[in-house]
């Protein structure tokens, strides 16, 4: 298996199936994660949004089911048998309702409610054991850089056992390096856990020095576990949010991009956290 010093890099795109995925990778990879959402939990993992990664890279999966139907168990056949359909040999990492924080800060959500289904998802998740299937959470930097009362990265801790990497969105308009990452980097440290990059992008204009930083600074951070930088970091190349798609179809961004996953190329066949 992979060596705990690699770091896969990739890229979330337009089309939330990745009908797109490909001439973006040709483009800007060779990328050996995706990131990807599903509204629901789908029957089976072929049938998911993700789906398409087997056999080609590592997936970082988040899904949105009712908070309430998860709490109460009324979805934990359908996750089980969702989680038992990924073939042992493919990795990923699941969560669901990636970035609570600011979806409670708009009020979609309470604390209490997220608390309870995420610790019923992962609980549920790992129950499996599926062998290279991990839990994670997924924050905004945001929320670490300017934390506010409910919504901050210690009160959404589910507890230790549940979560397996420590992941964080951010974007240029909130920092740089360690301004930007630095909070959910220590506070992974603190829980003992590895930390990626699930999403990550300009939001006015692309800077491709102010991309590559954000690589550099990436992989030369650890933060808990044996990872000896972030495990994987995943470009945002889609307007959601009223960002600019990272690299998208910006020529400068994509050659860079390109060479950061050649540079870092880590095989996802191996991966291991």
């Amino acid at each position: 298996m992979e060596k705990r010093g690699g770091m896969l890099v990739g890229a979330s795109s337009v089309s939330l199936k990745g009908k797109d995925f490909a001439e973006l990778d040709a483009a800007a990879g060779p990328f050996t994660v995706r990131r990807s959402y599903d509204r629901g939990i789908p029957k089976s993992w072929a049938e998911s949004v993700a789906g398409i990664d087997v056999g080609k890279r590592v997936s970082v999966w988040s899904c949105k089911p009712d908070p309430q139907q998860l709490s109460d168990k009324g979805l934990d056949k359908r996750l089980r048998e969702f989680v038992r359909s990924i073939p042992d040999s493919h990795a990923a990492f699941l969560t669901c309702w990636h970035e609570p924080d600011g979806k409670m800060r708009k009020g979609q959500f309470t604390l209490e409610e997220y608390l309870s289904a995420f610790r019923r998802f992962c609980k549920v998740v790992k129950s499996v054991g599926k062998p290279r299937v991990y839990t994670a959470q997924i924050v905004e930097a945001w929320s670490g850089q300017s934390p506010k009362r409910g919504s901050t990265y210690a009160e959404l801790w589910p507890g230790d056992g549940y979560v397996d990497l420590y992941g964080v969105d951010g974007y240029s308009d909130t920092g740089d390096g360690r301004e930007l990452w630095g909070p959910a980097v220590r506070f992974a440290a603190s829980k003992n856990i590895p930390w990626g990059i699930a999403e990550v992008g300009c939001v006015r204009d692309i800077d491709t020095s102010w991309m590559k930083a954000q690589v550099a600074y990436a992989a030369r951070t650890p933060a808990g576990g044996t990872r000896e930088r972030c495990a994987f970091l995943c470009w945002f190349s889609n307007p959601t949010g009223g960002v600019v798609p990272t690299p998208g179809t910006d020529a400068a961004a994509r050659a860079v991009a390109k060479k950061i996953s050649k540079k870092y190329y880590t095989d996802p066949g191996s991966f291991a956290l």
